[in-house]
């Protein structure tokens, strides 16, 4: 406890007035002879027993009232942390004191025991837990600088960058209210104090020049990430820890959203905030003021983009990809329409370019438009296609038409890289399989164009301009040789490097070497795609078969059906996967069942790291299952296609390969699955914030330097290493922009930024979750300037316990007059 005006407490040496008063004021009595005072003596002794305690407890309430009153002037302070101990320690000393001058009064009359034995129990328990809550409340106070309050602070201000920051109420953003609260905390600290500002970066230091210190408020931006406040906290405290200054405040100007109080479990602030530490050596206080600049709970609305998926991020050109995401809205909102709308960039090998100052991108058009109405609290899906895709890196928007208070998420930025099908090695024992599957993969080996076609196409104006197009894209671009076709004993001596996909057509089995070398380049980013046929031999059979480390699960069996029997045949259980995105409409129309499969391999026990593309109904089996290894794929046909030549005639596999013209579902899912496996990239090229970007930069390909571009319009020079790409400081949602000079022109590549939804959350946090990461008498909250102010001096200088004890000090002056009247009352009717 401290006070404000503690010369004030000189006031109590006017306790002497009462006792001077009550010691002069006593009159001798005068012996007089009389007879009959005999019969009375013992009466009166018993009222003069009576009155003198009367008299001392009336001297004692005096006393105490004049030093209350001179305590109560001298404005005494405790923390707010021990107020409601001080308070219950008071409350329980009063009812004391009354129960004490009641046993007391109660002996003085010579009451019946249990009279006075109840009360002097009652008033001893009374004291007892007023005792324990005052020396609680002193074992647990903090020192408060009184006696340089109006001296300079060191004070740390930290500003919550995160997204939800962004949302504007009454015209302004909740960063520009909380710039705006910081602000008016600077004007209002004392002139040679040190000031830090925490806000994009958690380092800081402080700085005692009042201009640089605006000028680093006015750079704080909102983050594409939840703020740490938690860890800035932290930080905060060590800073000005390290100050020479008396008072240290740290003030934490946030939206309260549980997004930045996600690490408040074993925080350790509670003990950092404490006033001694680890080792009892005593500490200065730190006041911690959290200051909510939030809109009111009950007016939040937000409409939000989320959950956002593409069917596969590369593409060959002309390709296809789905965009599927969900709108959603907060509680509240009434049901509205909104308009959802799908920007798409063409590619212009010339931009991004710097002019005047500014950067030039492509300028988008919205490719398409939907309608949705989203319901209360609910969410509705949203799902459209990008189609003929040109050759190169696409960039494409997903946007809200329709402005809300919080527009970061009304946004979604996706980069499509469509590029040539690399190349692709086939094996097969059979030279006619080996044939016909890479007539599959690659149809123009079978009819070449002669050159009198070409010519003719030339002489059409039109054609014309799709040729000159078409030339500049192939200078562009390394065009990938025809596929390969090897047996397996050549396997082991082929060089994997030059390849992108292979290709096991009807394996009996590969060695364990072999199997290894080919795991490992999958991992390094190829693509595997093995077809079991009727020519795989013993397949549990571990040890001599390198296929069981390639095939996801166990090979248990072969199953076989009549000719007649058509109850089994493919149900694809991942309709969105990107071997299907060659089929023009839902995978779900395409009719599988008018393609039976009669035999198939059984696999069971599937890894966790294997998903099943399209199960055999009937069988419940997989019919075509994927395993992710490291930055590549193996995908796994429990069936043979192509029909191999030995059985295509006598005991076909299956339906779906023939030399009907309707069997083209078989052939579309065969080229799907090999162009998947061909253009998957090793890298995404959507990211979220703060992730590290890495693109793929093949030397013979690719320029080793880039100018970047971030969405910020800001240009950074980035070089490759190694054959790839890395740029870490994705803090901004938007399209990055490479651009880069090759011999045969500029070469323009990017990838996409956006920020986690899990980021933006608008839930309030609770009281408990701040209590356990700061502690529970460790902080205050307050809304606006003038609860700052309060709680700020309420900080500094503690609470004033002035008027609990003006309260008392009525309650004794009651007590007095009444004690005084009754008490000279009965002196003059005794003396009449």
């Amino acid at each position: 406890m401290t006070f404000l005006h503690i010369s004030l407490l000189l006031g109590s040496i006017a306790v002497s007035a009462p006792i001077l008063l009550h010691l002069l004021g006593r009159r001798q009595p005068k012996p007089i002879a009389f007879p009959a005072i005999r019969f009375v003596r013992q009466t009166a002794v018993t009222a003069q027993r009576g009155w003198s305690i009367k008299r001392w407890l009336l001297l004692a309430l005096r006393i105490f009232l004049v030093l209350i009153l001179a305590i109560a002037l001298a404005s005494p302070r405790v923390p707010s942390g021990q107020y409601a101990n001080y308070l219950a320690g008071g409350l329980f000393g009063v009812f004391a004191a009354l129960a004490t001058a009641i046993a007391f009064t109660a002996w003085g009359g010579r009451k019946a025991p249990w009279m006075i034995g109840v009360p002097a129990v009652l008033a001893l328990a009374l004291w007892a837990f007023s005792g324990v809550f005052v020396v609680s409340a002193i074992r647990n106070s903090d020192s408060i600088p009184i006696g340089n309050s109006d001296g300079p602070v060191c004070a740390a201000i930290i500003v919550d960058t995160s997204p939800t920051m962004a949302y504007k109420y009454h015209n302004a953003t909740r960063l520009e209210k909380a710039k705006e609260m910081a602000s008016w905390l600077i004007d209002r600290l004392p002139v040679p104090s040190q000031i830090a500002i925490l806000g994009n970066d958690s380092g800081a230091r402080l700085n005692p020049d009042r201009l640089s210190t605006e000028r680093q408020l006015e750079r704080v931006s909102v983050d594409g990430k939840a703020t740490d406040l938690v860890d800035r906290i932290r930080t905060a405290i060590d800073l000005v820890r390290k100050s020479e200054l008396e008072r240290r405040e740290i003030y934490v100007l946030t939206d309260l959203r549980d997004g930045a109080w996600r690490n408040s479990v074993n925080s350790e602030l509670p003990a950092l905030l404490e006033s001694k530490d680890s080792d009892g050596n005593p500490r200065p206080k730190i006041l911690l003021q959290l200051i909510d600049v939030s809109a009111p709970d009950e007016e939040l609305k937000n409409w939000t983009l989320t959950n956002a998926k593409l069917s596969q991020e590369s593409s060959v050109p002309g390709g296809r990809v789905t965009i599927s995401a969900e709108v959603r809205g907060t509680r509240g909102i009434q049901d509205d329409q909104l308009m959802c709308e799908l920007v798409v960039e063409p590619i212009d090998r010339r931009l991004p370019m710097v002019r005047d100052g500014k950067v030039i991108v492509p300028e988008g058009r919205v490719l398409n438009r939907q309608l949705v109405q989203v319901p209360d609290g609910g969410s509705v899906p949203v799902q459209m296609t990008i189609q003929d895709l040109a050759e190169g890196t696409n960039h494409a928007i997903l946007r809200l038409s329709r402005p809300d208070p919080l527009e970061l998420d009304n946004i979604l930025y996706i980069t499509i890289e469509a590029r040539t099908q690399g190349a692709t090695a086939v094996f097969s024992d059979d030279q006619r399989d080996g044939q016909l599957v890479s007539l599959l993969l690659d149809p123009s080996l079978a009819s070449p164009p002669d050159a009198s076609e070409q010519t003719n196409l030339g002489s059409n104006q039109a054609s014309g301009e799709a040729n000159r197009n078409k030339k500049e894209d192939s200078e562009s671009r390394v065009v990938a040789p025809g596929p390969s076709v090897d047996p397996y004993a050549r396997l082991g001596a082929f060089d994997l490097g030059r390849v992108s996909t292979t290709v096991l057509y009807n394996p009996r089995s590969i060695s364990t070497d072999d199997a290894e070398r080919l795991l490992e380049w999958v991992r390094g980013g190829g693509g595997l795609l093995v077809v079991l046929g009727p020519s795989l031999q013993d397949p549990q059979n571990k040890a001599d078969n390198g296929l069981s480390l390639l095939i996801p699960g166990e090979v248990k069996r072969q199953t076989r059906r009549a000719m007649d029997d058509r109850s089994i045949f493919l149900n694809p259980m991942i309709d969105n996967h990107p071997i299907w995105s060659i089929f023009e409409r839902p995978i779900r129309e395409i009719p599988w069942v008018n393609y039976p499969v009669f035999r198939h391999w059984d696999i069971e026990n599937l890894p966790p790291t294997a998903s099943e593309i399209a199960k055999l109904t009937g069988s419940e089996m997989p019919g075509m299952v994927e395993r992710i290894e490291g930055q590549g794929r193996i995908i796994v046909m429990t069936f043979p296609y192509p029909e191999p030549e030995a059985t295509a005639q006598s005991e076909p596999w299956s339906e779906l390969f023939t030399t009907s013209a309707d069997a083209w579902p078989g052939f579309a899912m065969f080229v799907g699955t090999a162009r998947y496996l061909a253009t998957h990239n090793k890298h995404p090229v959507n990211y979220t914030i703060d992730s590290v970007a890495l693109l793929d930069n093949n030397a013979s390909q690719y320029p080793k330097v880039y100018e970047l571009f971030n969405p910020l319009g800001e240009a950074v020079r980035v070089e490759a290493a190694e054959e790839l790409v890395s740029f870490p400081f994705t803090r901004q949602p938007g399209q990055y922009r490479l651009k880069g000079l090759r011999p045969r022109g500029p070469v323009v590549r990017g990838f996409s930024v956006n920020i986690d939804r899990s980021e933006i959350s608008l839930e309030r946090v609770t009281e408990a979750t701040l209590t356990e990461a700061l502690g529970p008498s460790n902080f205050g909250v307050a809304k606006d300037k003038e609860d700052v102010q309060t709680s700020i001096g309420e900080g500094r200088y503690g609470r004033d316990l002035a008027p609990f004890l003006l309260v008392v000090i009525a309650m004794m002056l009651m007590a007095e007059q009444t004690m005084a009247s009754r008490f000279y009352a009965s002196t003059t009717r005794s003396r009449a």
